[in-house]
């Protein structure tokens, strides 16, 4: 018996180590592909991937706040700013903290449905992959920015949050599970125009191909939020630079905000100044993948106020009370 279990953990841990090598050479292949793009993806807005890409080019500084002086009561600034020696925060010192928010977490009701569909998107990509001989991406922020969510939004208490761009889901449902631990009340508002993969679509198999965002058949935007949440989460389906205004129109008020959808520079901007109609005193505009484009930054200072750059990957401004 002790003999079989020794053979099974042994195969087991060589599968793993299988399934770690391949997703090492599909990262690899996938940043070579990117790097061999151009360097603008649109007007000032850069191919992070690129030999060229400078972070000084859109102020991307990981760490630092920006306007750091200025004043601000906003309650998530100075639950940020507790850390901070001067205008620099240290991902050290927020690790534990981070650790902590994961922890609670793991004990809302869905957790497990999120990290079981987190496992099987994955999954999926790399079968794709090896299957058609192209490179699929899941098209998620990765699990240490989506525990800076959960925290974000446990400190800051919004009661209603909106987001751009969804696709499998895993960011709105660390903040859908961090507005259920905070309370019975709370909303999340999403607008998708998601991909979804078909392979009786010849343009999803197609040999040594780079694809982005990927929803896996059968599957809808932001199907990783646990049905039980359901009825705080609403969808729409469609491109945020139709369906962000009409939705901005109907809410009496919105307390945070977070971009996921087109990264340009333009479109960015559009967003903020769309949801700024809208924007609660103390709220906060968020942007994921801060280090193709300085909007966020140009923004914040447009309007007078501080931001955030957490790890070169998600940004936030901050308005006051």
């Amino acid at each position: 018996m002790m003999a079989l279990r020794k053979l099974r953990r042994t195969v087991r841990n060589t599968l793993k180590s299988a399934r770690d090598i391949w997703r090492g050479k599909e990262a690899a292949a996938f940043r070579r592909g990117l790097a061999s793009a151009p360097l603008l993806r649109a007007e000032k807005t850069y191919n992070t991937s690129h030999p060229d890409y400078e972070r000084s080019e859109v102020r991307n500084f990981p760490g630092r706040i920006l306007n750091a002086n200025l004043p601000c009561d906003n309650l998530l600034f100075h639950e940020i700013k507790r850390f901070a020696f001067g205008s620099r925060v240290s991902s050290l010192v927020l690790q534990p903290v981070l650790r902590h928010a994961m922890a609670e977490a793991a004990t809302v009701p869905g957790f497990s449905h999120i990290m079981e569909g987190r496992i099987f998107i994955e999954q999926y990509a790399e079968d794709k992959a090896r299957l058609y001989q192209a490179q699929y991406n899941p098209g998620w922020v990765n699990l240490t920015d989506a525990q800076f969510l959960y925290w974000a939004v446990r400190r800051l208490k919004p009661k209603v949050i909106v987001q751009t761009g969804l696709s499998n889901g895993l960011s709105c449902a660390f903040m859908m599970l961090a507005l259920a631990q905070n309370g019975p009340e709370g909303k999340l508002y999403g607008i998708d125009l998601p991909h979804i993969f078909n392979p009786h679509d010849p343009f999803w198999t197609k040999k040594g191909e780079n694809y982005g965002v990927m929803i896996p058949e059968g599957r809808r935007s932001g199907w990783l939020v646990p049905d039980i949440y359901r009825d705080r989460f609403e969808v729409q389906i469609g491109d945020a630079k139709e369906l962000l205004p009409g939705l901005v129109d109907r809410l009496e008020k919105l307390d945070l905000f977070f971009h996921d959808s087109d990264h340009t520079y333009e479109h960015m901007m559009f967003e903020y100044e769309e949801v700024m109609r809208k924007l609660a005193p103390g709220g906060v505009i968020m942007a994921d993948d801060v280090s193709w484009n300085s909007s966020l930054w140009d923004y914040a200072d447009m309007r007078c106020v501080p931001s955030y750059n957490y790890r070169g990957m998600i940004g936030c401004a901050f308005f006051s009370m």
